[in-house]
């Protein structure tokens, strides 16, 4: 089973369930099975702040549409009680329970996916797709050149 958790602010609204059936089938389409992934639609603010923290970048660097932390590269730091609060606060930014069968995590920044919907007139639904399975495709361990 798939399964796919999805934080997000009141003010940035989505259709989650969309989202979901999306990332669902992609990820059964490229032979996942058992998975857990969890994203996060954020402002710009976290955005810098997980590019600080994990990707050693500054404040004033540009904000990213979207960020990816698989699993994989997390050095087996799970909990051994998946009810560990305190120790899901101080290691993820992401609230969702973590397993051994969990792919990752994708951060979206949605200021950036509204300014990408105007500047290309599309659904912000359409680019926040669009975004989660490029994350996806990295949680998998596809990435684009460089």
């Amino acid at each position: 089973m798939i399964s796919i958790f999805i934080t997000r602010q009141s003010r940035y609204p989505t259709d989650t369930k969309a989202l979901k059936e999306k990332l669902s089938e992609f990820l059964s389409g490229h032979g996942v099975t058992e998975a857990e992934v969890s994203v996060a639609l954020v402002g710009e603010r976290k955005m810098r702040e997980l590019g600080e923290k994990f990707l050693n970048e500054s404040q004033a660097d540009e904000t990213h549409e979207v960020l990816s932390f698989p699993a994989s590269e997390t050095g087996g730091d799970f909990p051994k009680d998946p009810n560990d609060k305190k120790f899901l606060s101080e290691k993820n930014f992401f609230n969702s329970l973590r397993s051994y069968k969990s792919l990752g995590d994708i951060a979206i920044c949605y200021p950036e996916v509204r300014k990408i919907a105007i500047k290309k007139n599309r659904l912000m639904d359409e680019v926040i797709q669009e975004l989660a399975l490029h994350g996806a495709l990295h949680l998998l361990g596809i990435h684009h050149p460089e």
